[in-house]
């Protein structure tokens, strides 16, 4: 060990002397402990690694008294490497709080950000009150990447009771210092805090008098709401904002009417703040008459608006208004009182959309038929089976639709009693049923419709058929690659396609002669389909 510091001294380059420094203090390790606070001192001075300081620091922690202060101010301020100061800092403050203030005072204007960061937070644990004015003028930065636990700290020596230095400093400070008092003083939550934000109200920057109403918010009582209201008509639509939100809080019904006003604005923002603040206000009143009053009214967005909101109140009572929107000539309006409904039924339809399904208007029966698929049990679901006769297509098809589902596969044979129907209609709305449900009962229900004189049904069929795996007898198929109608024929060419099965390969390639260029393409994409290699095989079968 002699002879290695002997070597290394000699050679006197940086990298040896730091080598022999870290030996040093590893040696010391097992005494560093037990140490005095002056051999520390000594040691403390010789060493020029930072991290060996640190280490040093932190070795002594419960050494440190108001007796030793002075070395470690000294030192702080000589220190040029941000790392050690903030341990100098940290180490101070948790030992001797208060008698370190000056230097955590001091430390909130260094350039390192973790010395800043530990001075701040400490000054907010001890509670000084000579911090107070630093810790505001810090706020003065608009890129003060601390600001949280600037203003933490300011709220905790805020809270000891005198909140006048921070009143005082709002017209003593930037604009950055402005926008940041309010949000302090919504913390501190005394009463000459809230007093003061009442005030600020009335200022004429938007971002103070948001800041100040969102600080408010859990601090006003109803009889201040009036207070918040005229807030509403702020040409700043942030203001606005944070004054609909606020509103809902404090829940005063003197809120209704200007917030009710505002379901017509542009602003869509500001329209579901509103409806927010409402459903807040109204679940502890009886009467929804206002609401109906909007809901209305001629226009057209407040009606919408006023849906959304007797949903969200999950107003029983509006069962008939909603079910009557659903002949809207506006696709958003029967869309909206759609999921009102939905929210307003929860997991039982309403006899009134029951009754819908047998209303003269359309859209009624089809949005009727849409929640009743989804919300009914198997008997209410059972009702839809009548519209498979509705004279309209487009409520033919939500039937359809609200059938299909596979825990509706027990209606099968239901179903099958549609498909001798002499209405055209009728019967193709069933063939489309069972092709959805797509069932082994469904397909022997088809089946025996492979040669139906209905073209579009054959043509359904035949896809459909194609797509179940065990189909063994593929000559209807093969028989529909001769029909006279060329959407049949491509239809069948599909089907085999889809059922992959080899003994259609001759058939399929004796058609690719067909007039019709579009039958040629499929048969030969089914023909690549069944086997990439069929022209081989058929050569080979030949």
């Amino acid at each position: 060990m002699q002879f290695l510091s002997f070597y290394l001294l000699k050679n006197k380059n940086m990298n040896s002397i730091l080598y022999l420094e870290s030996l040093f203090i590893e040696k010391k390790g097992c005494r560093i402990g037990k140490m005095g606070f002056q051999e520390f001192k000594e040691n403390y001075l010789k060493a020029t690694v930072p991290e060996k300081k640190v280490d040093l620091i932190d070795s002594i922690e419960n050494l440190i008294d108001k007796n030793n202060l002075s070395f470690f101010a000294t030192h702080y301020k000589n220190e040029s490497d941000g790392e050690v100061r903030a341990t100098i800092i940290n180490v101070i403050a948790n030992n001797v709080p208060e008698a370190s203030s000056p230097i955590l005072i001091e430390a909130l204007t260094d350039n390192f950000i973790e010395a800043r960061k530990t001075a701040v937070v400490a000054l907010g644990k001890i509670k000084i009150l000579s911090a107070l004015k630093p810790l505001l003028e810090m706020l003065s930065n608009p890129s003060l990447e601390i600001k949280d636990d600037v203003i933490k700290s300011i709220v905790n020596i805020g809270k000891l009771g005198d909140v006048s230095e921070i009143i005082n400093f709002f017209d003593k400070g930037n604009i950055y210092v402005r926008k940041s008092i309010p949000i302090i003083l919504g913390k501190i939550r005394c009463d000459d805090s809230t007093n003061y934000l009442k005030e600020l109200l009335h200022k004429n920057d938007p971002e103070v008098k948001r800041n100040a109403v969102q600080a408010l918010e859990k601090l006003l009582q109803v009889n201040d709401a009036r207070l918040i209201i005229n807030l509403l008509d702020d040409t700043d639509v942030e203001v606005k904002k944070a004054s609909i939100k606020a509103l809902g809080s404090i829940n005063s019904k003197r809120a209704i009417d200007p917030l009710l006003r505002l379901l017509k604005n542009k602003n869509e923002d500001v329209r579901r703040l509103s409806i927010q603040s409402l459903k807040q206000i109204f679940v502890n009143i009886d009467s929804y008459e206002k609401i109906y009053a909007v809901a209305n009214s001629k226009n057209m967005i407040e009606r919408k608006e006023a849906i959304k909101l007797l949903g969200l109140l999950e107003d029983k009572n509006s069962v008939d208004y909603m079910i009557n929107s659903f002949k809207s000539s506006d696709n958003k309006t029967r869309k909206l009182a759609y999921n009102s409904l939905i929210q307003i039924s929860k997991d039982e339809v309403p006899d009134q959309v029951l009754e819908g399904l047998k209303a003269k208007e359309w859209k009624i029966r089809s949005l009727c038929a849409k929640l009743t698929g989804k919300l009914g049990n198997k008997q209410q679901v059972s009702l839809l089976l009548d519209l498979l006769n509705d004279p309209d297509n487009r409520v033919r098809d939500v039937t359809i639709d609200a059938l299909s589902k596979k825990e509706n596969q027990i209606y099968v044979n239901e179903v099958k009693s549609f498909l001798s129907s002499s209405n055209w209609k009728t019967k193709r709305a069933a063939v489309k049923l069972l092709i959805k449900l797509g069932s082994e009962d469904s397909l022997e229900a088809l089946l025996p419709l492979i040669d139906d004189e209905d073209l579009f049904i054959k043509s359904w069929i035949a896809l459909a058929l194609g797509k179940f795996e065990n189909i063994s007898d593929i000559s209807p198929f093969i028989e529909m690659l001769e029909d006279s109608d060329p959407k049949i024929r491509i239809a069948a060419a599909r089907a085999l396609g889809q059922l992959g099965d080899k003994k259609a390969l001759n058939p399929l390639a004796n058609s690719l002669w067909d007039d019709d260029w579009a039958v040629r393409k499929e048969i030969e994409a089914a023909l690549n389909k069944i086997d990439s290699n069929w022209l081989k095989l058929i050569k080979s079968n030949d």
